[in-house]
This record gives C-alpha cells, structure tokens and sequence, in this order.
C-alpha cells in the first residue's frame, strides 16, 4: 500500500467534504493518507520538499493546467502524482463526456508556465493530455468525493476500493497469496509495505511492550472520542478441556459488567503446551470478535503508527488497558491533531485458503500449533 499525499485547491464551500470522503475511500482500499490544509499552494510546495519523496501525490483542482504542467515540468520528488478534475465545481466540466472531450486551456488566471509545455498541452482534452504527461502524472474525474476516490484507485492499478471485490490485477493476485499464507496466524503477525517494494512480516509484540498511551487529562480530546462498545454477548470466559485437565481464561473486568459468557472447547492435540497455544489463540479471537473499536482525536505526534499497541486510560469512557491501532490520519488545519482508531485486539489479516478435494479434511487446529511458536 502506497503513502498518499492528499491535497485540495479551494474551489467552493465543499472543499473539505469532498477531500475526506476521497480520503476515506483511500484509506479503506489500505492507504495511508496525508491530507493538506485546502489551499492551491501547499500541494506544489510539498512536492518540491524532501518529505514528498517516494510517496504518491494527489490534487483536487476544477480544470486548467497550472498545477499539471508545474509538476511535470518542475522539481517534484513525488513518486507519482494524480490529478483528480472535479465534475462538481463548474459546468464546463461536469460529465465524463466533458472529460473525454473538452480542450482544457492554459489557466483561468493566465500564470501557466512553462509556456512551451502549457502551449503543447493547450487546447486538448485529458485523455490526449494523459499520453503526454503520463511518466510523471495523470488526470482523473470524479462527480463526488467518493467517485473521484474510486476511479483514482482504478488509475493506481489497485481496483475501486470495493470491499466486495478481489480485484483480478497482478497486485491483489499478490495480496491474495499473502493472504493465504499468513491465515493460520491471524492476530499473532504483522504485514507492512516498507519503501516502494519491501514487505515486511514480523511477530506482533505483546501489549505491555508498548511505550505509547492515550491518557485522559493528558493527549486525548474527550469530545473527539467515540467508543463502540463491547457486545455483551461475547464469550468472556473460555475452557479449554484436554485429557483429564482444564484450561481457563477469562476477563474479570467484562464479567463483572455483563455475568458470566462462558464457552468450552474440546482440544485433542499431543502436548499440553500445544493446548496452552491453542487456548490462547482462541481467547484471542474471542477478543478480537467482541466489537470494541475507540476512535479519537489526540495531540498530534509522528509517534502514531497502524500496528502498534496502545496503553489506554480514559476513565470518562470506562477504558482502562490495552487497545491495538489499525488506521491513523493527521491533520495540521489550524493546530496539529492526530485521529486514531482502535480495536482491542489486532484485525484479521489472512484470507482462508480455497479448500480443494485433496486438502478438505485437513485437521486445521493441529497443523498450526508448533510452528506458529516459532520465531
């Protein structure tokens, strides 16, 4: 997954709106965004600086050149960038007929430079315009935020950000496999893409390594909070039997607030510390099913990563441990904040593998114990 610079000229009241809702179509097709303060300078000045590089930049503008030919023409240390055509600011450009065919010309303001790049592209319509640019940039439109989202992942080669659907690219055939093959240790590893083509799958750390915490009082803004709160009905005390023993978990904290939720599972493995792992891990999954998610708004810090544990006390909201980060935003409009999202244990990560005639009556809770241990 890429890192998206996201930028937005000011066009009409609907700047804002139309910014987060192409944020969040990004943001759930897996990428991390970076969303700009709504201005027509502050996407060319990020381009120019060092903080751009290796990272994909995308502008939302109305029509003309300026901003196209300036990063193809310019100094830009963006990966790559799209330019997203906006069919909700002017009617000279409000369909995708207007896209494909108007000529778009120099600027409305008459800056555009360099002139010999802005008099070649002058006068054709985005799709010509894309074949010459297309090394460096590319034109997209969208009618809405979401649109506009969707058909810039289309343009990026990774789908139209569907939950539904799997892709059929070259990229989610990749993704797929990786899938697969971590499903068996859900919740117990990490995937990240590092720089442009390094993926790293490591161990997640248990919570009490963490040196990150929301604290109340302290980082956290109490009216930027909201907490889905636990479903009652998850299981809140699990035993494992096996042989003659008993193996028990439970949360004395979510028994006291909803009764006993008891549930019991049979294990027939070789050795009484594959049944420890295998209980583990299911009182893992339990934790992870049970609902809970804590979005908030927080002084803002580079010290906020997806992936990370999180040492929470936010009493006001009866949150007292551990919660895992799955998605951060920043957002430096006026102060610095950060907006963080939670859950209490980390989220699925693996895609079951497909099930074939050969390998349908495979013992899954058996193949997975051992190895899962190993480092």
């Amino acid at each position: 997954m890429a890192d998206v610079v996201l930028g937005c000229d000011r066009n009409n009241g609907n700047d804002s709106a139309f910014q987060n809702a192409v944020a969040k179509v990004l943001e759930n097709a897996g990428h991390k965004v970076e969303k700009l303060q709504i201005h027509p300078n502050t996407f060319a000045s990020y381009s120019y600086s060092g903080k751009a590089k290796g990272k994909i930049g995308v502008f939302l503008i109305a029509a003309g050149l300026t901003a196209i030919v300036d990063l193809y023409s310019g100094n830009t240390n963006f990966k790559y960038a799209y330019f997203g055509i906006r069919g909700d600011v002017t009617s000279r450009m409000s369909s995708i007929n207007d896209f494909n065919t108007h000529g778009i010309g120099k600027d409305w303001h008459g800056d555009c430079a360099p002139a010999a790049m802005c008099n070649k592209l002058a006068g054709k319509p985005y799709p010509e315009i894309n074949k010459i640019v297309k090394s460096k940039c590319q034109a997209v439109f969208g009618k809405t935020g979401e649109e506009m989202g969707k058909n810039i992942l289309s343009a990026m080669g990774g789908g139209d950000g569907s939950s539904s659907s799997s892709g059929s690219g070259s990229i989610s055939t990749i993704k797929k496999c990786i899938q697969e093959l971590l499903y068996p240790w859900n919740g117990d590893v990490y995937c990240c893409l590092r720089g442009d083509d390094t993926i790293h799958i490591g161990r997640i750390p248990g919570p009490t390594s963490t040196k990150l915490s929301l604290v109340e009082g302290n980082n956290v803004y109490l009216d930027g909070i909201s907490v889905t709160d636990i479903d009652p009905e998850t299981p809140n005390k699990l035993i494992v039997k096996w042989n003659k023993t008993e193996f028990v978990l439970k949360d004395d904290a979510r028994i006291k607030r909803f009764g006993v939720k008891e549930k019991t599972i049979e294990a027939t493995l070789k050795s009484e510390k594959d049944v420890v792992d295998f209980a583990y891990r299911e009182w893992n999954k339990l934790l992870k099913d049970s609902g809970r998610v804590l979005e908030c708004r927080v002084t803002g810090s580079p010290i906020w990563h997806i992936g990370n544990w999180v040492r929470v006390y936010i009493p006001t909201f009866n949150l007292n441990g551990y919660m895992y980060l799955t998605k951060v935003s920043h957002d430096d409009a006026g102060e610095w904040n950060s907006n963080l999202t939670l859950l209490d244990y980390p989220p699925d990560l693996g895609t079951e593998p497909s099930q074939t005639a050969d390998d349908s009556d495979t013992d899954t809770d058996t193949d997975i114990d051992s190895d899962s241990e190993e480092e």
